[in-house]
């Protein structure tokens, strides 16, 4: 199972709740039971590791060059590893808490932990996370694609072939319609699709690497940067590329006896083959573009690069049938906040559908570099899903009768994801009005 299925199953859960026709339909390679009991856990620990990479992989290993352009490349390492560090102890800590609750959405966790105010707070959260997921991959769609129709004449662009027009028909013609389905079980190969994209990504930085170092000077390949707004503003961008906490409750959901010994495993695994790839794609593609690194690394190769041209086709193909995957899960939420209630209804389904991505694609045009939606996506929902609800929910669920003394290092922890989130999201805003000054 991929990531996109994942997603997909945790959609159809939460609609099963609604009704039992549903649930009766639903019954089948596609359904999961709501009971971990019930769950039919066979998942080995090598195809679980492989589903929550695929989870963490994503549109953020696209800007990783770009903020160690801001950085120097031995404080983005830093970054890069400290971020993960967090990242995997918080990971540990709330799958141990999925796996004692019994729970597997991270709202029936919150809503065990603090109730149904904090239960909708994370919903909320999660939308954000998926509405971010879904415009980076618009802004993919328009790096990619209008560089390559333009392949064979670089120059020679026009209307036809820019990123407006080619951005709202490929919206109209493929994104709309596949959105607008009710199952997306035909699009589960995306995710096989996204890690062969990823890997030929980070082979296109390697093999390109020699040429590109050759014409750079030693002040543009810096190890460090004391540019603290720049600092700030690129460490969001981290926490986006290592967030696997959503997805983490449906892979145990299927994760055969998940042990705290075998949970550190899944997590540890996870995070160190990911973060290979983020480190070798993020020193690569510094050392090739050094401070004139893209907020999108493809956007640094000459147009007629043919490499470079098949990563930019995969890269845009994979987020065309990536982004109705997650309009499928942002209605989703959308409905369990503002119609839980009622029954379904296809004027509301286009509405929604409708009205979502014409934001996120009015979005994706108004703010066409991908580091922009990561950095606040990173600064806000992602830092919260990372740094602040898994140690609130562990402990209240986990450690309740813990003393004071015990409870201080979480505090703290969750201390600091506020104050960066704080002081992130203040740099971002902060940066962005004196760039457009």
């Amino acid at each position: 199972m991929t990531e996109k299925d994942l997603l997909i199953k945790n959609d159809i859960r939460e609609q099963s709740e609604g009704s039992s026709e549903s649930l009766n339909s639903m019954k089948g390679e596609d359904y999961i039971p709501l009971n971990k009991s019930d769950a039919k856990k066979n998942a080995s620990l090598f195809s679980s590791v492989a589903n929550l990479s695929n989870a963490v992989l994503g549109s953020g290993i696209l800007s990783l060059p770009y903020v160690f352009s801001l950085m120097g490349w031995a404080l983005g390492m830093i970054m890069l590893f400290a971020v993960a560090g967090i990242s995997w102890v918080t990971l540990q800590m709330f799958a141990i808490t999925i796996r004692k609750v019994g729970k597997y959405t991270y709202e029936e966790i919150a809503e065990a932990a603090y109730g149904k105010k904090f239960s909708i707070f994370m919903k909320i959260c999660i939308f954000g996370i998926t509405l971010s997921a879904s415009t980076s991959y618009l802004v993919i769609v328009g790096d990619t694609f209008p560089k390559v129709f333009n392949y064979s004449n670089p120059d020679g662009h026009s209307f036809w072939t820019g990123r407006v027009w080619i951005s709202i028909c490929l919206m109209l013609v493929v994104c709309f319609p596949l959105s607008m389905m009710k199952k997306m079980d035909s699009l589960k190969f995306t995710s096989t699709l996204s890690f062969i994209s990823i890997s030929y990504l980070v082979c296109l930085i390697i093999v390109r690497f020699p040429s590109l170092n050759a014409t750079l000077k030693a002040s543009e390949t810096v190890a460090f940067r004391w540019n603290y707004m720049k600092i700030l503003t690129g460490v969001p961008n981290i926490i986006f590329a290592d967030t696997a906490h959503v997805v983490l409750l449906n892979v145990m959901g299927e994760f055969s006896n998940p042990t705290d010994k075998r949970i550190k495993k899944l997590t540890s695994l996870t995070l160190l083959a990911c973060n290979v790839l983020y480190t070798i794609a993020s020193l690569f593609g510094f050392f090739s573009f050094g401070t004139n690194a893209s907020g999108n690394v493809l956007n640094g190769y000459k147009d007629n690069d043919i490499g470079a041209v098949i990563g930019r086709l995969v890269i845009g193909i994979v987020g065309i049938v990536s982004f109705p995957l997650f309009v499928h899960v942002a209605r989703s939420s959308i409905n369990h906040l503002l119609f839980h209630n009622k029954p379904f209804s296809w004027f509301r389904h286009m509405a929604v559908t409708l009205i979502f991505c014409g934001f996120t694609q009015t979005m994706a045009l108004v703010l066409p570099e991908i580091q922009l939606i990561t950095a606040f996506s990173g600064s806000t929902f992602s830092l919260i899903s990372v740094f602040i609800s898994p140690v609130l929910c562990y402990m209240k669920l986990i450690i309740p009768d813990s003393s004071r003394k015990q409870r201080i290092k979480y505090y703290l922890l969750m201390a600091f994801g506020v104050l960066l989130m704080c002081v992130c999201l203040s740099m971002i805003i902060m940066n962005q009005i004196l760039h457009e000054k």
